[in-house]
Order: structure tokens, then sequence, then C-alpha cells
């Protein structure tokens, strides 16, 4: 690793706690709460053939279809009636595909529910990527290549606070040793539009 990754990468955890202390001081504390073995090892470096038999085998999961987006198409799934995300509940499907997971964890929209599934995501060790609000995008990483963190994280909280709670918004979270990379094999989105939130995780 280069020195300016290596400066960059220092920048970016400085960015990331910062963040985190931003967030909290606008949400209300809970309690940790354990989350699923499934979750732990879909967030882990397991490879993905061992985390598909776990799910498939698992006693959480069950056999379902969900419909695609031309809702004329159903496909084989697995569904998930209450994932206990922390302090959260949400509903869960997945779609096993041979070389990758495509989750998605859906719960009606409340601002300190989407506060909250932020800072789960910070729990588990996740990091800020890109975020769009409205018709604004911000790529975190280009930032920090010409930005102070310092500045990087007040653009950003400036950004959230900007629009309307209700406004639709996707935020980027991967594994902060895969921030750099260009094709990570985990992404988290996590989107919300006033009316749904959902979590969707893609890994490979």
């Amino acid at each position: 690793m280069s020195w300016f990754d290596v400066n960059q990468l220092e920048q970016c955890m400085r960015f990331y706690l910062r963040l985190l202390l931003s967030l909290c001081c606008c949400s209300v504390t809970f309690p940790a709460l354990s989350t699923p073995s499934w979750w732990q090892d879909t967030l882990s470096a397991m490879p993905y053939s061992n985390l598909k038999e776990r799910i498939e085998k698992s006693g959480s999961w069950y056999s379902c279809e969900v419909q695609l987006l031309d809702n004329s198409t159903f496909i084989s799934a697995f569904c998930l009636d209450d994932f206990s995300y922390y302090q959260q509940h949400l509903y869960g499907e997945v779609v096993l595909r041979r070389e990758s997971a495509q989750f998605s964890f859906l719960t009606e929209y409340e601002w300190q529910r989407l506060n909250d599934l932020l800072l789960n995501l910070r729990k588990d060790g996740l990091v800020l990527r890109r975020v769009t609000i409205g018709q604004e995008h911000y790529d975190v990483v280009e930032a920090l290549e010409k930005k102070s963190s310092e500045l990087v994280d007040k653009e950003v909280i400036l950004l959230m606070n900007r629009y309307p709670q209700e406004a639709i918004r996707s935020l980027l979270w991967v594994k902060p040793d895969e921030f750099l990379t260009p094709s990570p094999s985990l992404n988290v989105q996590l989107r919300s539009d006033g009316e749904i939130i959902e979590v969707k995780v893609t890994r490979f």
C-alpha cells in the first residue's frame, strides 16, 4: 500500500468516527443486542458457497417466491418474517444465485428507525462510501482524495440534513478493508423514500 493510500485510509477512519458521533447525537441509544449467526456470517469473510449452504439449511429462512420488478415474474427465494437487527424488526428475502446472494430487508419508514439502522450498520463495522439524496451524489472515496476528512465529514452531514426527512435517499456501505476496492465482496445499500426503508445487501 502506498503512502497516499495509508494516509487516505487514516483520514477515512477519522471521518467515520466523527460521523458516527454526529449521528449518535441525533438518535436515542439502545443496549446492544446480538444478531443472528447467519447475519454475522454474511458480514464475515466466509466463502460464499459456505454462506449459501448455511442459509439454505438454517431454520430461520423458509422457501418462498418473490416477485421481480416487472411484476410478472416470480423466482424461488428464501424469506424471513422477522429479522431482529439489534432493536429493529425487518422482513427479509434473499435470492441465492450461483455466485452471489441478494438480500432485501424491509420495514415501514420512520425517521428514528432510519437513524437507528444507520447506527446498526456502523455497529457492524461498515463504512459509508457513497450518498445519494434527491439529485445530489456524494462519493466519499473521491472526496477524500481532494479534501480533508474534517471537510468531508462536514459536507456529508450537511447533505444529509439539507433535505426533508421523507426525501428519497440511498447510502452505500462497505467493509473498511474494502473501502478502496473497486468490486467489494459486500455491498449494503440503505434506501428510504418516506414510506419504506430497504436494506439491500449483495454478497459475493
